[in-house]
């Protein structure tokens, strides 16, 4: 050290302690350089703890959703859903005549290429046009109830929404059948007709049911079609639909289901007929 740096350590020392502290420009450049990369990992490890939080919750709240449907399905919850000894959809409803020939399928290309299936982590997210999907699309029906044959709660909230009811009475190959006393007796002594229906696997899992065959018979969509211009001319008229229930024997072999009977004494339209109807 010369004799100017020696002379002035010795007058003012903190000066030169405070000098020998500081880092070199060197080091302070790798210092600034290093903050950042930190403070982005800390911030991409924050993020990524964030998303997990999310995607647990989200999780943990769409399998509550699930799990609760029977909370949903209660009728003070979803006011409406209950068919009462008064509803009468029918109040209102213009009939139009069908002309003969016209084609009564509904074609799905004009639906859109793919079908909702309703399940207990969707039935809440699907909108009023896919709930009338599944009413109108060939088998479309057909498919939620055998995609979900062992739930009989969710089937009972698909049969009570009223879009996919109003869609399923309003099919072009359905419509004729509740709007024609005479037509309905057609399809009804079609024996081919009613035991390829009948013969369906699902159709058999439904029969086969107590909780599935209730569910559809206390339904808005069974409600729908008992009242019905057609149905009604025979539901005044017991005899006579007894007459046409006998003579196909595949219907009058339903008599002898007990959930059949069950239902049919319970509903609200045909409990005062059930006698008649079931002998």
């Amino acid at each position: 050290m010369d004799k100017e740096k020696l002379m002035a350590l010795l007058r003012n020392p903190k000066k030169f302690r405070k000098q020998a502290e500081q880092p070199s420009a060197q080091s302070q450049t790798q210092a600034t350089q290093k903050a950042p990369a930190s403070r982005a990992l800390l911030i991409a490890c924050a993020v990524v703890a964030a998303l997990l939080l999310m995607t647990v919750w989200f999780v943990s709240n769409a399998r509550n959703r699930a799990d609760n449907i029977t909370a949903f399905l209660d009728p003070s919850v979803l006011k409406g859903l209950a068919v009462d000894a008064d509803f009468n959809p029918n109040s209102g409803t213009r009939y139009i005549q069908i002309r003969e020939g016209q084609d009564r399928n509904v074609s799905v290309q004009e639906l859109g290429s793919t079908l909702p299936v309703i399940s207990r982590y969707n039935y809440r997210a699907l909108t009023p046009n896919n709930y009338k999907i599944i009413g109108e699309a060939p088998y479309a029906l057909t498919i939620n109830v055998s995609s979900n044959i062992d739930d009989p709660d969710l089937l009972r909230y698909l049969f009570n929404n009223d879009n996919t009811a109003k869609a399923f009475i309003a099919r072009a190959d359905v419509a004729p059948l509740l709007q024609d006393p005479a037509a309905l007796a057609k399809a009804a002594a079609d024996t081919a007709r009613v035991n390829a229906f009948l013969s369906n696997e699902t159709v058999q899992q439904v029969l086969q049911s107590p909780e599935l065959v209730n569910a559809l018979a206390g339904s808005r969509l069974f409600s729908y079609m008992i009242i019905s211009k057609a149905v009604k001319y025979y539901r005044d008229r017991p005899a006579e639909a007894v007459r046409l229930i006998n003579s196909n024997p595949s219907l009058a072999a339903l008599k002898q289901n007990p959930n059949v009977r069950k239902a049919v004494t319970e509903n609200t339209y045909l409990k005062n007929i059930a006698a008649t109807l079931l002998k």
